[in-house]
């Protein structure tokens, strides 16, 4: 820097002034010296002088002594005028001491304020220094954050050009439904007033039958009692008098029948212009015919999807019932049925294989569901067990339906990262997570995606809380996020310590069971969101990312595989390991389910490997 050469100048500057001022004292002690020796030398004549003058008082005549002491004189003349030179040498070499001294003390003064400067100097540089430090470390935190955002940036701009080829893709069929919307609304307003004509005309032919009976049990009343029959009429007017009520009743049931199904017949062809199945027009005895039709309301089949399991008792398994290998690769996921008859593993093979459980004997193989392009990440059922959804590492969800000869049914594709897990939200809708940093919402009826929900981290499990849509997350930044179904956005954050793996809730769904990284369990009340119990053993080591923990049906054990094969069963009431149960996996256990009876436990290593637990 500038001013640090500045004073190594100075520095330099004021040595070469130094070095001159002691020459000049070193020259002045030398005159000194030689002044001293001068006047010693004087002093030494004049004795010696006086003393020839003492000896040759005598001698003053003789010329030998004149011509002696005239030379003495001489030499005393000599040193007499060197003494003076020297005194005038030392008077210039006083005066020039004087002066240098005068300039030494200036020096002093500026080498000590150089000193002071100097001193500021290093202060400042520390400043610099300490400020350079914290601006240095501001900036990393700025590139992180600029990291994240960019990589947030990404992704939005990802799912902002999904949607706008979605939205490019819809804007066409869009605007065909509002034009076919439209054309039902005047076909609706046309059906309406056929179905009030349709009424109208109804109850003047039944008023018309009502009258008509009236008048036939009149004259069949009269020539009654012409014969005589009092009993018999008494008889016959209950007879009619039921029979006119009767009829009045049933006038009455099928006018609210024909209103209930003019309402019920305007929601269906509003449901059917938003699907774009049902064609304009129509007669009004079509009309009519669709009205009483049998099943001509419909039943929405968007219901819940997670009903709340029966309370079983769940025994804790001991020992091992069968294993058996399903496949020459590896196992990623398995997941029993609802109806517990059916165990559905999910491999690297890219196939999901089915096994009958549902008998005590040897486990036998059901059949195999193929189509997928990628290895099986995630598996889930549907309610009644008749469709099951699987998670592929090729970025695609899968559907198949095996009641129907097992075939492969719908597929959504649309995420740009490999699916970690999927659930069923109800009979129309389901979810998808990816590593992505998106969980997608997709209605099975347009097999199309209808929400994004941007997460920021990779999606590794979820849970489906209502047919609404409230779901639970769990992701890579070690944050469990609860989403509110109706603003598409994180209600709550629950930070752990560790990225986590996996999510399971309760049969009353008030108890969340998160298995994270940090080799541990944890049991949240998701009422008040707080830790009821935290697992763990020092033999417990979480494998994956995707390590799947469970708990059994009535909520009062949590089980999970380790990394060295043992699988570790946990009392959820008191947080204190049950049992453990060892030496049958040789491999990591990558995920584990426990029965719907609470009878068995399967557990399914990667190496190919899957073992059947009970009591």
């Amino acid at each position: 820097m500038d001013w640090k050469s500045d004073i190594i100048c100075q520095l330099k500057d004021q040595k070469q002034h130094w070095n001159v001022y002691d020459e000049i004292v070193e020259h002045y002690n030398r005159l000194l010296d030689s002044n001293t020796n001068l006047q010693i030398r004087c002093v030494k004549f004049e004795n010696d002088v006086n003393h020839l003058r003492l000896a040759n008082a005598g001698l003053e005549k003789a010329s030998e002594a004149s011509q002696a002491i005239a030379n003495v004189n001489n030499k005393l003349t000599v040193a007499n005028e060197e003494v003076v030179m020297h005194l005038r040498e030392k008077g210039e070499l006083a005066r020039e001491v004087l002066r240098l001294n005068h300039a030494l003390k200036e020096s002093n003064e500026k080498s000590t304020d150089n000193e002071i400067k100097l001193q500021q100097y290093k202060n400042e540089s520390e400043q610099l220094k300490k400020t350079v430090e914290k601006l240095e470390s501001e900036v990393k935190e700025l590139v992180e954050i600029n990291e994240v955002l960019r990589e947030e940036f990404s992704a939005v701009q990802n799912q902002f050009d999904q949607l706008q080829v979605d939205y490019n893709r819809i804007k066409p069929s869009f605007r065909e439904l509002e034009l076919e919307l439209e054309k039902e609304k005047r076909t609706n307003v046309q059906r309406e007033t056929e179905l009030i004509e349709c009424k109208k005309v109804q109850l003047e032919m039944l008023n018309a039958e009502v009258e008509r009976f009236s008048r036939r049990t009149q004259q069949h009343r009269t020539s009654e009692t012409a014969d005589g029959g009092m009993g018999s009429i008494s008889k016959d007017q209950h007879s009619s008098s039921t029979v006119c009520r009767n009829s009045n009743t049933a006038s009455m049931m099928n006018s609210d029948t024909i209103s209930s199904s003019s309402d019920d017949s305007s929601k269906r062809e509003g449901r059917s212009t938003t699907s774009g199945s049902m064609s304009g027009g129509g007669s009004l005895l079509g009309s009519i015919r669709r009205i009483f039709a049998p099943g001509a309301i419909n039943v929405t089949n968007d219901r819940l999807y997670r009903t709340s399991a029966c309370y079983v008792s769940s025994s804790v398994p001991t020992h091992e019932v069968h294993h058996w290998d399903c496949t020459e690769l590896e196992v990623y996921t398995l997941l029993f049925q609802p109806s517990g008859s059916i165990l559905a593993t999910g491999c690297s093979d890219k196939m999901v294989h089915l096994w009958d459980v549902s008998s005590a004997g040897q486990p036998y193989k059901y059949g195999s569901l193929g189509g997928s392009l990628g290895a099986i990440n995630a598996l889930d059922f549907d309610n009644e067990g008749a469709r099951l959804l699987a998670g592929c590492s090729s970025d695609t969800a899968y559907i198949w339906s095996y009641g129907d000869n097992r075939v492969l049914k719908h597929t959504f594709t649309g995420h740009s990262g490999i699916i970690r897990t999927c659930k069923f939200i109800s009979g129309t809708k389901l979810a998808t997570g990816s590593a992505d940093r998106l969980i997608k919402i997709w209605d099975l009826q347009s097999q199309q995606c209808t929400r994004n929900l941007f997460v920021g981290s990779k999606c590794h499990d979820l849970v489906v809380i209502d047919a609404i849509g409230t779901m639970i997350s769990g992701h890579y930044d070690k944050k469990i996020r609860i989403w509110d179904a109706y603003t598409d956005k994180c209600r709550t954050e629950l930070q752990c310590n560790a990225a986590i793996t996996s999510l399971y809730y309760n049969a009353e769904k008030h108890q969340l069971l998160a298995c994270l990284r940090d080799d541990t369990l944890k049991l949240i009340d998701l009422r008040q969101n707080n830790v009821l119990y935290t697992f763990n053993h020092d033999d417990f080591k979480v494998s994956t990312d995707t390590n799947k923990a469970v708990l059994s049906p009535d909520g009062r054990y949590a089980c999970v595989g380790s990394q060295d094969g043992t699988i570790f069963i946990f009392n959820t009431t008191n947080g204190m390991c049950e049992t453990e149960l060892s030496k049958k996996h040789t491999t990591m256990v990558t995920s584990v389910a426990w029965h719907p009876e609470g009878r068995f436990v399967a557990s399914c290593e990667k190496h190919r490997r899957v073992v059947l637990w009970s009591d």
